[in-house]
């Protein structure tokens, strides 16, 4: 992580990852929006550049923030929908198109709800 001058970390950019690796999330359903491909494990997506949560003057984050998953070949993952692998968790082996159609972790489903990921290679 990157210390800035007051001394709060700022959250970083994941990769690259090689085209053909992981898993790639959305931040609309649909696979609409900004998007960012995970080919390694994210214990903290607090952590992670990304299009939400930014606080004031600040970058902001993927934690809580997706709402469609692709899958690419050969590859599975493990959303969870708290940071460290915690919490809900959830076997992603295909793609998912709308997370809110997915029953389990906070508010009764999976959208803007996930906060850690394992990706697989099967």
């Amino acid at each position: 992580m990157t210390i800035g001058a007051s001394g709060c970390e700022s959250p970083e950019p994941l990769g690259p990852t090689p085209v053909d690796q992981g898993v790639i999330v959305y931040l609309n359903s649909g696979y609409r929006g900004v998007s960012q491909q995970v080919g390694a494990d994210v214990d903290d997506l607090g952590k992670v550049e990304g299009p939400c949560s930014a606080s004031e003057g600040g970058t902001g984050t993927w934690n809580d923030c997706i709402s469609s998953i692709r899958v690419l070949p050969g590859w599975h993952a493990r959303i969870y929908g708290d940071k460290n692998y915690r919490g809900a968790v959830l076997e992603v082996t295909a793609d998912v198109p709308d997370l809110s159609r997915v029953q389990g972790s906070c508010s009764d489903s999976y959208d803007d709800c996930i906060s850690s990921i394992r990706v697989i290679k099967n």
